[in-house]
């Protein structure tokens, strides 16, 4: 959801993926309220997708200094959306088997985001 991964997001998406073409669900705190157990209408659009597009892989993207958290400690905020992709994961696949995830850390720096598969 947030403006300064737009641009960057869909770059590496093309160059990593292979396309330009892919249903975006995008939320504050990206999968943080499945980790928490409040994710139904979220997983509701992975499932639309999943349905309508047979769709075969869902890309968790977290970044650092996310609002969404509000972890001042950059060590902390970065361990706990770790802990929550992972979490995320796991009920991903319990509900979509077939499903791949790829759980994606983008650090926002000064001038650039690096992206990195986890």
């Amino acid at each position: 959801m947030d403006f300064r991964l737009i641009e960057k997001t869909n770059s590496f998406l093309k160059e990593n993926y292979g396309t330009e073409n892919y249903d975006l669900i995008s939320v504050a705190g990206s999968s943080k309220v499945i980790a928490e157990g409040n994710g139904d209408y979220l997983l509701k659009q992975i499932e639309i997708s999943h349905n309508l597009h047979d769709s075969k892989r869902v890309i968790l993207i977290h970044h650092s200094d996310c609002g969404a958290y509000q972890i001042q400690d950059k060590d902390q905020e970065k361990t706990k959306q770790f802990e929550d992709m992972e979490k995320s994961e796991s009920a991903i696949k319990r509900m979509f088997p077939d499903m791949e995830v790829d759980k994606i850390w983008a650090e926002i720096l000064e001038d650039n985001i690096i992206f990195n598969k986890i």
